[in-house]
């Protein structure tokens, strides 16, 4: 991925591994980076600090080159809600997370008990459910990988709040079912239901790609790590789902137990998150096709925009390939290896149902989802420091993970389910946004000649290359459980399998940091100039 762009008023001119001049309108500054330490971040204090930067021009000291005055950083538990060092990139992102949460909560409505009306209200098997599920994941999937590539041509920005449109739209649908079971009969509400179902998770595939490229757009313009920013998106998602999950058994209780008045609150959510998006993003909707990240990124991509020689169908595929540098390779290579670790949760109930009670089944998704929101933001914080911090949160997660196959394999109890609930909460909270924030470090946020704007597809491409990883891994999770129930170990196969695939991530990350490019501090985005 091309390194340009991501400096809104000057440009690296690469010269030393790890060294450059940055080239402004206003100052010529040599900038010399702290040496690089690969996995602890520690040792950079036995190293000495790092070297001062050299003050601007006008000897301005706090001010930047225009005078202006930086930015307060903010401390504590406010730094939690300020990913970026830019006040507008992040007023931008918390207006994303929180429609992201608002969208999670309106879902979790109508999701928490769609499955028990479809199998007491239409009477559909367990196995016409999952395959309802199944249809609806793949077509999620299918829809993210055309949303990407639209997000390039009508900016992530304008398709984040189509995508949300049509979620509105939606959460009305599963309310209705009731006036269409009472004047169609059965099978025409099992028709508007699957329909429903379908549009809803089409409708989050639409958001999905583009969110995360308008997310590595922010970043890029504000010159940090988009870790700690993808870490925050995912706090507040998942406290959005715990939030949904109790709204809909609140008001289910509050009707008496009425399914159709539950799936009516949905709506309001869902409203407010298009509300809050559109504001948030209101310029980029009524003027013309304009990057989020703010003027001065449009006019980088203005500059850019129709260079280099038209090219065919191949010459634009090997164009794009050719964006992504070896970072890029060697991060999905190491994320692709833990996701054969990450197989469903449905494994880790099958486990737990045989040695606990089952009513106390739910308890082990509570204790995931609640660890994972409050520890995800902390570590992303962490990792955002430098690309060593961001790696030595990598390998702790994973050590997480490992853990809790340890747990489910061999503390067969409920305190042993229990503690490997925890430790995948704990697992997910440290790589899950942070995993996400490293590839988008190396997805190139420039304008690419003869292609224009490739975030989206390359999210798309991304996405589509991890679900495949992540579909075979649960395949491949199923025949480890019954070869090893069938050898009278019980089906903790799947949780072998998972350990060794955790252990051959971190020998691929510590390889990659030791000699690729995973360890280089100079590929992550810089701070721009303020002009």
């Amino acid at each position: 991925m091309a390194a340009a762009g991501m400096f809104a008023a000057g440009a690296v001119v690469p010269s030393l591994r790890g060294r450059g001049t940055l080239v402004g309108p206003l100052t010529t500054q040599r900038v010399i980076p702290r040496p690089n330490v690969l996995l602890h971040p520690f040792a950079q204090r036995r190293m000495g600090p790092a070297p001062p930067r050299a003050s601007s021009a006008s000897g301005a000291g706090s001010l930047g080159a225009a005078g202006a005055p930086q930015p307060e950083k903010k401390t504590g538990f406010l730094s939690m809600f300020s990913p970026f060092t830019d006040p507008e990139a992040n007023k931008r992102l918390i207006a994303l997370c929180t429609a992201q949460m608002l969208c999670s909560v309106a879902t979790l409505i109508h999701d928490t008990y769609l499955p028990v009306y479809l199998s007491e209200v239409l009477h559909l098997s367990n196995s016409k459910i999952g395959n309802l599920q199944a249809v609806a994941q793949f077509l999620s999937k299918a829809s993210g990988s055309v949303s990407g590539t639209a997000a390039d041509l009508l900016t992530p920005a304008r398709m984040v709040i189509f995508g949300t449109l049509l979620t509105t739209i939606n959460k009305p649908m599963f309310a209705a079912s009731g006036a269409v079971y009472a004047g169609f009969g059965a099978s025409a509400c099992l028709y508007w239901i699957t329909f429903g179902k379908i549009f809803d998770r089409v409708s989050k595939g639409i958001r999905e790609a583009p969110s995360k490229a308008l997310i590595g757009e922010l970043a890029a313009a504000s010159g940090d790590s988009p870790a700690a920013a993808f870490s925050l998106r995912q706090s507040m998602a998942t406290f959005g789902a715990l939030v949904g999950a109790a709204s809909a058994a609140a008001a289910y209780k509050l009707s008496g137990q009425n399914y159709v008045a539950t799936f009516a609150l949905a709506a309001l959510p869902a409203t407010l998150a298009l509300v809050l998006v559109s504001a948030a993003f209101r310029g980029v909707v009524v003027g013309p096709a304009r990057d989020a990240a703010g003027p001065r990124a449009d006019a980088t991509a203005a500059a850019s925009a129709g260079d280099g020689p038209r090219l065919g169908l191949v010459g634009k595929a090997r164009a794009l390939l050719g964006a992504f540098q070896p970072a890029y390779w060697q991060a999905l290579a190491v994320v692709g290896i833990l996701y054969f670790a990450r197989f469903d949760a449905s494994f880790v109930t099958l486990r737990a149902k045989t040695v606990m009670d089952r009513a106390s089944l739910p308890a082990l998704t509570s204790i995931m989802m609640v660890t994972q929101a409050a520890l995800a933001t902390p570590a992303g914080l962490r990792a955002k420091r430098s690309v060593a911090a961001r790696n030595a949160v990598v390998v702790l997660g994973i050590f997480a993970l490992i853990g809790a196959n340890a747990a489910f394999a061999l503390l067969p109890s409920t305190p042993g389910m229990m503690l490997g609930a925890l430790l995948i909460g704990v697992h997910m909270a440290m790589t899950h946004g942070v995993t996400i924030g490293m590839l988008s470090t190396y997805i190139p946020s420039a304008t690419i000649p003869g292609l224009g704007k490739v975030a989206g597809t390359a999210w798309s491409f991304t996405d589509m290359l991890l679900g495949v990883v992540l579909a075979y891994s649960n395949s491949l999770a199923g025949r480890l459980a019954d070869i090893s129930t069938q050898r009278g170990m019980g089906n903790v196969g799947c949780f072998y399998g998972g350990a060794t695939a955790c252990v051959l991530a971190i020998a691929a990350l510590l390889l990659f940091s030791t000699f690729g490019s995973l360890g280089r501090e100079d590929l992550v985005p810089s701070k721009p100039k303020r002009a």
